[in-house]
């Protein structure tokens, strides 16, 4: 810039101005240089500075994210899961008279969904569950249950069996896992899309 400058008030004033108006001439161009003489150096100071410094360093990926691996449930949590649910299910129900059978089929399922590292402590983890949601499990078989105010087993059996409960707790975990693996096994898709309608909002 500063090359520029010199040149530009070398410039002489137009032919025939009079000296008054070739003063100004000057002044003008020298006011208009001495301001953008240091915004061009900055500029160019800040140009070789970027050229010069090392390149940025990329940040580190970000740590993978935990995915739920589904299992297979082992012999015991077959035996103990199902026990576990039958207990809740009839203490806020009262209800014995279910088909075991059905629910044992289900069951299977339904527990798909869970990862390898919830197996172990699921039935805790099932118990606990029960017991945060104890009050909402309760308005749930009070109308769609047994003896339920809005009872119709054939449209959703699922709230007359006790791997009910292990649903509700799937779709309160992972409730896109367990839609997508009950509409691959199981051909009654209407009854978990009827059933996540009760438990989503005609349990609260």
């Amino acid at each position: 810039m500063e090359g520029t400058s010199e040149e530009v008030t070398a410039n002489p004033a137009p032919a025939g101005a009079s000296a008054e108006f070739a003063k100004g001439w000057h002044a003008s161009i020298a006011s208009t240089t001495s301001t953008l003489a240091p915004i061009s150096d900055r500029t160019i100071r800040q140009a070789h500075e970027a050229t010069r410094a090392p390149s940025p360093t990329l940040p580190p990926p970000p740590a993978p994210v935990a995915r739920l691996v589904p299992g297979v449930v082992d012999d015991a949590g077959r035996d103990r899961i199902p026990e576990a649910a039958e207990q809740i299910y009839v203490s806020v129900t009262g209800y014995t008279e279910f088909d075991r059978d059905l629910s044992l089929e289900i069951l299977p399922v339904v527990l798909r969904c869970l990862s390898t590292d919830e197996q172990d402590a699921y039935v805790r983890q099932l118990q606990a569950f029960a017991e945060t949601n104890r009050e909402r499990l309760a308005t749930l078989y009070a109308r769609y249950g047994p003896g339920g105010t809005s009872e119709n087993e054939s449209r959703c059996y699922l709230t007359h069996q006790p791997a009910s409960i292990v649903v509700c707790e799937r779709l309160s975990t992972v409730p896109m896992l367990l839609d997508a693996v009950w509409n691959e096994e199981l051909d009654a898709e209407m009854v978990l899309e009827r059933f996540t309608t009760y438990w989503r909002f005609g349990s609260t």
